[in-house]
């Protein structure tokens, strides 16, 4: 296995992540997630199977989850299908279908340092996020990580997923708050999280 196909994991998503990350530092990612409040019409890129969509159902008034592959959205769909609150669509996150200025919030987890041109991805949420409203993202890292921590992360991964994306690069607080403040976002925080695993989370708003 030399590419990361995600679509070849959709059922057990959740389950391999669990294992490759571990609960806690994953449930320390879903505990920051679950802090946010008021975030109203949300778009989620990247939604996988719906792991990080259950930490908004509280604090957002409607959710579109997208995901580009087909087999992630029907198991969101189908993992959400009692609420009325999400709706889950098979959508590109570089070439959104939606009209500017459509959600007060964008959310993406462990995207943005996988994706080709993560500058074009925040170009695009910048475009679909109203004035004012807010961008959400959480990507897992190895900055902070210790050497040995490292290693266990890379077995766990290689053996679940196989071999990393050329793509894949090392995300930091600081790379972070350059490509938002590169792309024109503005009231820009990140902050690192977990405590084995690494995550980096940030925040940043579109200019009113």
């Amino acid at each position: 296995m030399t590419d990361n196909k995600w679509e070849t994991f959709a059922s057990t998503f959740e389950e391999n992540n669990n294992y490759v990350v571990g609960l806690s530092d994953i449930q320390a990612v879903k505990d920051s997630l679950s802090s946010f409040s008021n975030l109203g019409n949300t778009l989620e890129l990247g939604c996988g199977n719906g792991t990080y969509t259950t930490c908004l159902l509280n604090s957002a008034s409607k959710i579109t989850a997208t995901d580009l592959s087909e087999d992630m959205v029907a198991v969101t769909s189908e993992r959400f299908k009692a609420t009325h609150k999400v709706n889950a669509e098979q959508a590109d996150c570089f070439n959104l279908k939606y009209a500017d200025s459509t959600f007060d919030t964008v959310f993406m987890a462990n995207l943005i340092h996988v994706v080709p041109n993560p500058d074009a991805l925040l170009d695009e949420c910048l475009r679909v996020l109203k004035k004012g409203g807010r961008l959400i993202a959480v990507s897992f890292t190895l900055h902070g990580m210790t050497l040995l921590n490292r290693l266990k992360l890379k077995y766990r991964y290689v053996k679940t997923y196989g071999k990393k994306s050329s793509n894949n690069f090392v995300l930091t607080p600081e790379i972070a708050i350059n490509l938002c403040k590169e792309a024109g976002y503005e009231n820009i925080q990140s902050k690192v999280i977990g405590k084995h695993v690494k995550a980096v989370m940030f925040t940043a708003d579109k200019p009113c």
